[in-house]
This record gives C-alpha cells, structure tokens and sequence, in this order.
C-alpha cells in the first residue's frame, strides 16, 4: 500500500509540472513578444503635385522612427514598400503618429492602433523645389534616411522568412497565423520542422523578428 502511495504521489507531481509547462510556455512566449503593429498607406502630395518616386516617408513617434517606405507613382505604403509602424517594446498604442516625407513633417497625424490597417493620404506644406525631393536643408532628408535592411538575414532567420522577402515581419506572422494548428508535411509556417504550426514556430518569430 505504502509503494502504490509513492507511486501516485510521483506521478501527480509528473502531471503538475506538464500542466505548468502548457500554462507558463504560452505565457512566456507572447510576454517576449512585439505588439501588432500599425499598417499606413496612400498618396502623397506636395504643394505643387505629387511626390516624385524614392522620397522616404517616415512614421515618427515622440521623435523616434518607428516604420517607413519610398514613395512610387505618387503613393507610399503599397508593395513592394510596405509601411508597418512596429511597437516593439509594447507601448505605442494611443500615441500619436507623426509623418515626414523627405524630412518635411505631413499636416496628417494618426493614432497608433495595433493591428490596424489604414489609408492616410499625406499632404506636405511645401514645394518639391523647397525641401522635396531635390532640396538641400536639413541635410536629414533624401534617401538617407532609408532603413530598411539589404543584409543577408542568418540561416536561423531565414528559417522563419515564410516570404522570402529578407525581413522577418507582420507578413510572416500572417503567414503563421494562417497555417496555425497545421499538420500537414512541408508546411510554409512549421519553422522548427516538428510537423506542427504551433507556439514553438511562433517563438522562433519572435526571437528573429527584424522589422
């Protein structure tokens, strides 16, 4: 009787530590984790006309660069120049989103909302020839101002760029969420290759995430 006691006694103590490794993992994995960010898009027009092709246009909260794109045709935002403003650390809802388009600050502002998409079409208060895309003050604005990564990513990285596109970003979390629970071979979204879409990919997201 006393050994079918011990045995039991271990075996509650096995089921304890499963059920607190299902709870806590999950937990832990969406604490580590970037918030949703906020997706802009639209036209951009100077005083004058509509932006000429390859003005970078920022997304500046309190000062900081939280996402930008290249003008094309008139607009930013549109593929293959996604515009995500990110929130990394979790803590940009609700604050107020300021634009600039070759160093000039848009007269539109947002909101940042996680998870949203929007069209925000941007007006500047100047000509082209005053500060656009052939002005020279500031010396902030210009294609200097573009961020975006043409380094090769890391073979880890490259394991959870479901795209292919050299960033591991909110597409690639798409990309996950579509597939989430899958069983199937070979899946886009099973990043680790242990034949489930499932918390484990969505940690080696988070961990390459370089948007």
């Amino acid at each position: 009787m006393l050994q079918i006691n011990t045995l039991m006694k271990s075996v509650l103590k096995i089921f304890a530590l499963f059920i607190s490794i299902g709870l806590f993992l999950p937990v832990f994995a969406f604490a580590q984790s970037p918030s949703l960010p906020h997706q802009f898009f639209g036209t951009v027009n100077f005083s004058d006309g509509q932006a000429s092709n390859g003005l970078v246009v920022e997304a500046k909260i309190n000062g900081a660069v939280v996402g930008n794109s290249v003008t094309s045709g008139g607009n930013y935002g549109y593929n293959p120049n996604l515009l995500f403003a990110t929130d990394n650390q979790g803590n940009n809802a609700e604050e107020t989103v300021e634009f600039y388009v070759d160093g000039i600050q848009a007269n539109e502002t947002a909101v940042f909302e996680n998870g949203k998409s929007i069209q925000l079409n941007l007006t500047i208060p100047e000509s082209i020839g005053g500060g656009g895309s052939t002005g020279g003050g500031g010396g902030g604005g210009g294609s200097s101002g573009v961020t975006i990564s043409t380094l090769p990513l890391s073979a880890a990285a490259q394991k959870v760029d479901a795209n292919k596109d050299n960033k591991i970003d909110v597409l690639d979390f798409n990309t996950l969420m579509v597939h989430w629970g899958s069983t199937s071979v070979g899946n886009v979204a099973d990043f680790n290759g242990d034949g489930t879409v499932d918390v484990f990919d969505f940690n080696l997201l988070m961990i390459n995430w370089t948007l």
